[in-house]
């Protein structure tokens, strides 16, 4: 059955894929909700004092005044929410600013774009910053809390660590040469913290992974680094450097990993990155644990297809999807953002395929030349940087049926999800998720041979366990019936057995 979607004004038409990867229509999960741009924004209000005003104004030699008209926002680069305060953060890059209010954009504009630095006792400014994060550290001492935002200042060759109130509390730069290339420039493109306060930072041109900084700003290691390709040149200069001397093997150029684009950090520590080149075939999507390990190849999941599993071929070139961005938000529902078709892709936090929306045009709800996605509840927010906005979408219901089936399942509660999962499948009988979904709850009772039913063409492992339970079921349900039989068998042999033998002592007594 093919399903049309309940949004027919959508400017894209929802679609997944099935479990052998081909496309198949699909009902939306997601529907725009609004489009907004700086020019919507109104006036906003610096946070500095007056005194420090006064004191940035004689710095600049020009009056900086607390109010500011917004204005168009400029190639912004990066989006934040911080869940406790649910607070927005902008990266409004090209005019050196960070812009903060809340999800709902109910809260006055807050414009940070002069810090104080105690240090030297002069105010720093932004030079193109892309990326952003927030977090918050607990003074059990003196009983108070502390916002603490690291700002990726890319075009400063920094990232700058600033309290709420735009004090500065510590400046990450280049490491010394001995830890870090000469040659190779330091420009911070992203930048996530751990909670004990590590911070790892995303630069162009590294391929050694994300470079780590101590919380005092010292440098720590590199973390995260992806796997070589494995293209036959870079087998057969491997396969070449064996056999030759070493100063022939010099002459082969050495395979290098490929940088990773973007990461984000969850709530138990875990870093998820993202590899866009159009090039990759490795290490597109990884999930590190603290020691830089990607725990996702022993879960089988590295090798799965992230983005549009099918691409195409046009004049000469493979076009593809390119993911640029990565959120993970508290449900542990992952958000990959696709550069070359501007589509969200949502998976489980088992990397399940969930909801495809958005899409390349001029349309609301479609995107030029997005960079940064994140959520919060059931919204998301993708920033456009040639549009120079941000959309955010809403849920509709069959996305929240989906998503309440999907919170039951993460909690064990496989019987209980059975009802919304059914209720997906009257709504869409292509979404191949919910198969899965009911094969768990009726194996969680113990229907195991309607759980094979669910199963087939869905998931190859949930039959396997599906089968296994249900061959052990039916020796159990037939043990008896097996021994009988058993018994029986032995029985004839034995007197088969007697028989035999009688019959040829009579042949032998009659010789």
């Amino acid at each position: 059955m093919l399903c049309s979607s309940a949004f027919a004004d959508q400017p894209y038409e929802g679609y997944s894929y099935d479990w052998w990867g081909d496309p198949v229509p699909s009902q939306t999960g997601y529907v725009v909700d609004r489009v907004v741009t700086g020019l919507d924004f109104g006036s906003g209000t610096r946070y500095n004092t007056d005194a420090q005003l006064k004191a940035i104004s004689e710095q600049t030699g020009s009056e900086v005044t607390k109010d500011v008209e917004i204005g168009e926002l400029k190639e912004p680069q990066d989006l934040f929410i911080d869940r406790k305060t649910q607070s927005l953060y902008i990266v409004d890059s090209g005019n050196h600013r960070i812009l903060v209010t809340d999800v709902t954009y109910s809260r006055a504009f807050t414009v940070m774009d002069y810090f104080y630095n105690p240090k030297t006792d002069k105010y720093e400014t932004l030079k193109n910053p892309h990326g952003i994060f927030v977090r918050h550290v607990e003074d059990a001492a003196n009983e108070n809390e502390s916002t603490m935002i690291y700002i990726a200042d890319y075009d400063n060759s920094r990232v700058i660590g600033v309290y709420a109130d735009g004090t500065v509390f510590q400046i990450f730069e280049r490491p010394s040469a001995e830890f870090y290339d000469a040659d190779v420039t330091f420009l911070p493109n992203k930048v996530v913290v751990d909670v004990a306060g590590n911070v790892y930072v995303n630069i162009k041109s590294i391929t050694d992974g994300a470079v780590m900084f101590a919380p005092d700003g010292s440098f720590s290691n590199f973390f995260g680094a992806n796997r070589v390709e494995q293209t036959a040149q870079a087998i057969a200069n491997k396969f070449w450097r064996t056999i030759l001397s070493r100063e022939a093997a010099a002459s082969f150029i050495q395979a290098v990993p490929m940088e990773f684009d973007n990461f984000d950090i969850d709530d138990e520590g875990f870093i998820y990155t993202v590899t866009g080149s159009k090039s990759a075939t490795t290490d597109i999507f990884k999930k590190m644990n603290p020691a830089g390990e990607n725990i996702l190849i022993n879960l089988g999941y590295s090798d799965y297809t992230y983005g549009d599993m099918a691409s195409y071929y046009y004049k000469n070139q493979t076009y593809g999807s390119q993911i640029t961005d990565v959120d993970v938000d508290e449900d542990g529902t992952i958000r990959l953002l696709d550069f070359a078709n501007g589509r969200i892709f949502e998976y489980t936090n088992e990397c399940d395929l969930l909801f495809i929306y958005g899409g390349k045009g001029n349309q609301k709800g479609l995107f030029t030349n997005v960079t940064a996605v994140e959520a919060y509840n059931s919204v998301v927010y993708v920033l456009d940087s040639r549009k120079n906005s941000i959309t955010t979408f809403k849920r509709t219901e069959f996305g929240n049926i989906v998503h309440e089936a999907m919170g039951l399942y993460n909690l064990g509660k496989y019987e209980e999800a059975s009802g919304p999962w059914q209720e997906v499948l009257i709504r869409d009988s292509n979404y191949w998720f919910a198969y899965i979904g009911l094969g768990n709850s009726e194996l969680s009772q113990g229907n195991y041979e309607q759980a094979m039913k669910y199963f087939y063409r869905n998931s190859r492992s949930g039959y396997n366990r599906a089968f296994k339970q249900y061959r052990m079921q039916f020796i159990r349900d037939n043990f008896n019936i097996f021994m009988i039989i058993v018994l029986v068998i032995i029985v004839a042999l034995v007197v088969l057995s007697k028989v035999r033998k009688r019959i040829k002592a009579k042949k032998a007594g009659g010789k």
